[in-house]
């Protein structure tokens, strides 16, 4: 999660905040203040945060629209598979190169896999942030979106199963289990730090506030290499499941003490 995207998401959370209380957080994230004047500056520019009073930012609706279509797709470990695949064929002219680029890029973050040249599949429905997407970056006329329940020929191959199609190619499933595998280690040396950060009664509120944002960039990260595809389709030896599941119960604790604190309740998503 870059800077940028964890200014926009404070700001969704919160109507106005003040510069010197963004610079005082995200230098405890090791960001230099200049630094942040500089993204500060970057989103005014971009008219995606506004300045109505001197040293505060609030969000616009232009900012709200950028943060929402930045997010990356939901846990789908916790849902069930309705056995629908949706299939993105574009045909994009080289004018548009630019355009076309970004589209396959963020297809690919959303978790689409590449079946074909200008073909991508996904098992899940993200039919809303594609046309988005598209909407965005006017490219209606080049993309066509269609979903079905059946391959004629050449389908996905499950796990273990033979075919040219094999889920595990298409989206490089070895590559992303190592990747959760390095991120496994990473907690189990994050662990001592974080307990002792929970169980501290004097603990600092803003350490407790950062650890939450650096956990929050951590699965967001997974969350955009992930494509969290059905089980089925994943290898014996995947620990995307785990490691997400450990991310999300350390957000959950962190969570419960800043909503605990008037000054950070805003940023934590409400249980109810």
């Amino acid at each position: 999660m870059a800077l940028e995207k964890q200014v926009m998401f404070l700001l969704t959370r919160k109507k106005t905040i003040e510069g010197r209380d963004l610079i005082r957080t995200f230098e405890a994230l090791n960001y230099t203040p200049q630094s942040i004047r500089n993204v500060l500056t970057r989103l005014k520019k971009q008219s995606y945060i506004v300045s109505f009073e001197r040293g505060f930012y609030s969000l616009t609706l232009n900012g709200l629209a950028a943060y929402n279509l930045s997010l990356n797709k939901d846990n789908f470990y916790y849902k069930q598979w309705d056995r629908k695949w949706y299939l993105v064929f574009m045909e994009i002219p080289e004018t548009l190169r630019k355009k076309r680029d970004t589209f396959r890029n963020r297809l690919v973050g959303l978790g689409f896999g590449h079946l074909y040249k200008s073909v991508y599949v996904y098992p899940w429905n993200l039919t809303d942030k594609v046309l988005e997407l598209i909407d965005l970056l006017e490219l209606e006329d080049h993309v066509t979106i269609t979903v079905s329940q059946e391959f004629l020929l050449n389908k996905i191959s499950p796990e273990g199963s033979p075919g040219p199609n094999r889920a595990s190619a298409i989206w490089n499933l070895e590559e992303i289990n190592q990747y959760y595998l390095d991120k496994q280690l990473w907690l189990e040396k994050y662990k001592s730090e974080f307990n002792q950060l929970i169980n501290d009664p004097d603990r600092d509120i803003l350490s407790v506030f950062t650890h939450y944002l650096s956990l929050m960039e951590v699965k967001d990260d997974l969350l955009e290499k992930d494509p969290m595809l059905p089980p089925e389709f994943l290898p014996g030896s995947w620990v995307g499941t785990s490691v997400l599941s450990t991310v999300d119960y350390q957000l959950g604790l962190l969570g419960n003490l800043l909503s605990e604190n008037p000054d950070y309740s805003a940023f934590v998503p409400r249980s109810d």
